[in-house]
């Protein structure tokens, strides 16, 4: 009986990682115009504004002039700034590519990649909330929060989804 190569099987597991990332990338990067918000972008707005309306702020958003941005308001005085680096996209094509690189069951990976992925947009959606109250009620925070302390919870976030994943594919064997 031939035994699968481990080795082997690892090469084939980044090569297909970075297909998966370069053509979802692409796809994406290509589908964003420098001159209005896209699809995501406008979305994240939306649902972050909701968000703020159902813990009782009075908020609007609107397009912002100037190119690709959304600005959230809080009566009037703007809080928060959208950009299409703040949809969470990017990350999301990072622990999407992970997680279709491996082999396993088609079905499988789609339920891991959905909860996933839901749980990564729910985390950004608050992390905007926070960082929008940050803005406006403790500015002096709001750079390292920023910055620092909400890259470090999602990115450490996927990591945790990316071990959960491949302790899973251990277990079959796959690596």
């Amino acid at each position: 009986m031939h035994q699968p190569d481990p080795a082997r099987n690892i090469v084939k597991i980044i090569f297909r990682f970075f297909l998966i990332y370069g053509l979802l990338f692409a796809g994406y990067r290509f589908g964003v115009l420098k001159s209005r918000p896209d699809f995501f972008t406008l979305q994240t707005a939306r649902q972050t504004d909701l968000l703020y309306r159902a813990t009782g702020y009075q908020t609007t958003w609107k397009v912002l002039p100037g190119g690709a941005r959304v600005g959230i308001f809080d009566n009037g005085r703007w809080i928060l700034n959208i950009i299409e680096g703040c949809n969470s996209v990017s990350i999301l094509i990072l622990f999407l590519a992970f997680v279709w690189a491996f082999p396993a069951p088609w079905k499988e990976r789609l339920l891991f990649s959905v909860a996933g992925s839901a749980l990564i947009w729910i985390t950004n959606l608050l992390r905007l909330w926070v960082l929008g109250l940050v803005y406006a009620y403790r500015f002096a925070w709001f750079d390292p929060m920023h910055r620092v302390f909400f890259p470090a919870v999602i990115y450490g976030m996927v990591v945790l989804l990316w071990i959960i994943w491949m302790r899973r594919m251990m277990r079959r064997g796959v690596v």
